[in-house]
């Protein structure tokens, strides 16, 4: 199935092709050849078809559903304002995308270059996993959901059920490709990280054990000139590669920057959707189990409030450890470099190593939702914390659910 990969574009298709479907790409026909018009009129016609949708479930709406759960509802409905707001966020920097691709693809280049083949189809393998992943969780929010308003809706037919769930449903799934988008993006940088610490981990150990730095081989006799001359041919070598990495490591945290730059709105309101869910659940779940809010819950809405909380909180959890583990690979390639015996021994190898290392300093690599809050390990005890402040506060003010 993946043996057909031959550039990071085809590699990355399934999550164009997402993007596509749910208004946040330009379609390519054929591919190369992007037809804006053919898109924009397209994410027009989805729009307007889910606005009337909404508009005639209203009354639906208001005839099903119980007041009861009038917080829950509302923070669903959250998901519908972030979702449009997704969307008009990505036309405003498509072009981005299509930068971040041929840059990547450059890198893959040089890499190819000094050792590494690209290897297209591993990339296309993790982009299926997640995808996978994503199709797994999106089924079961589904299924939770029908579940959750079966008992409102069933009186209104299979067709009810369905629009109620489109309704819903439809602005979920639209901010989750987000979520795999990047995911996607962050994993392609840790293996251009990952490529990057193989290499230099490479030229650090062959140059330590040959000791290119040290001037030898003077037991035959050769002459001290000729020795000179092969000293300085090897480490010029060893200077080239190292240049060169350090190059090719600061494009690669460039790359990473921009993804972070093109997506950082929409994971800030995807923060936003999640922290609301997870808190509104909670609560909810809380209010059914200690019968506090005197009513009755039935056993499944308690299993799809516990299934919402559950994925979202993973998709917390799973986001933040994924931009932690590229930022540590980006950082690892500073230790690896101190462990370089040259930069003891010869004064060009020693600026060239501080450079380096400067550089990584400098320039290190932190994901950021606009600037307002790291994205990394950190972030997940601090949500649940939050989340845990929030719902002490609604249960003393004691909030209808």
């Amino acid at each position: 199935m993946t043996s057909g990969v031959r550039s990071l574009k085809q590699a990355l298709m399934p999550i164009i092709w997402l993007n596509c479907l749910f208004c946040m790409g330009i379609f390519e026909i054929p591919v190369n050849r992007p037809r804006f018009l053919l898109s924009a009129f397209y994410v027009v016609s989805v729009a307007i078809a889910y606005f009337s949708l909404f508009y005639k479930s209203i009354a639906i709406f208001q005839q099903t559903l119980t007041y009861e759960f009038v917080l829950f509802y509302s923070v669903l409905g959250i998901n519908i304002l972030v979702a449009t707001l997704a969307i008009i966020l990505f036309w405003r920097k498509s072009e981005n995308i299509h930068i971040i691709i041929k840059k990547f693809s450059i890198i893959d280049n040089t890499i190819e270059a000094l050792g590494i083949k690209r290897d297209y189809q591993r990339t296309h393998r993790n982009i299926l996993y997640l995808m996978t992943l994503w199709v797994m969780g999106m089924i079961l929010l589904n299924i939770m959901h029908i579940v959750w308003m079966y008992q409102d809706t069933a009186s209104l037919g299979y067709l009810g059920v369905l629009c109620t769930d489109l309704c819903l449903c439809i602005p979920i799934l639209t901010n989750s490709v987000v979520d795999v988008t990047f995911a996607s993006f962050v994993r392609c940088l840790q293996l251009k990280f990952q490529n990057t610490n193989i290499l230099i981990n490479n030229v650090v150990l062959c140059a330590n054990k040959s000791n290119i730095f040290k001037i030898h081989d003077l037991r035959e006799n050769t002459p001290i000139t000729i020795v000179r001359i092969n000293y300085e041919n090897q480490k010029e070598k060893i200077l080239h590669l190292i240049q060169t990495l350090r190059h090719l490591h600061l494009e690669t945290t460039r790359v990473a920057r921009q993804i972070n730059y093109t997506y950082c709105g929409q994971l800030l309101l995807e923060m936003a959707v999640h922290f609301t869910v997870v808190t509104a659940c909670t609560y909810c779940i809380y209010g059914a189990f200690t019968g506090q809010f005197h009513m009755t819950v039935h056993s499944e809405k308690i299993v799809a409030m516990i299934a919402w909380a559950g994925i979202y909180s993973l998709k917390i959890i799973f986001v933040n450890s994924l931009c932690t583990s590229v930022s540590d690979e980006a950082y690892k390639t500073g230790e690896i470099m101190q462990s370089f015996e040259g930069s003891g021994i010869d004064d060009d190898m020693r600026e060239e190593i501080t450079q380096f290392t400067q550089q990584i300093m400098l320039n290190s690599l932190k994901f950021t939702a606009s600037g307002f809050f790291s994205i990394d390990n950190t972030l997940t005890g601090k949500f649940f914390a939050t989340v845990t402040t929030y719902v002490v506060i609604l249960i003393q003010m004691n909030m209808p659910l």
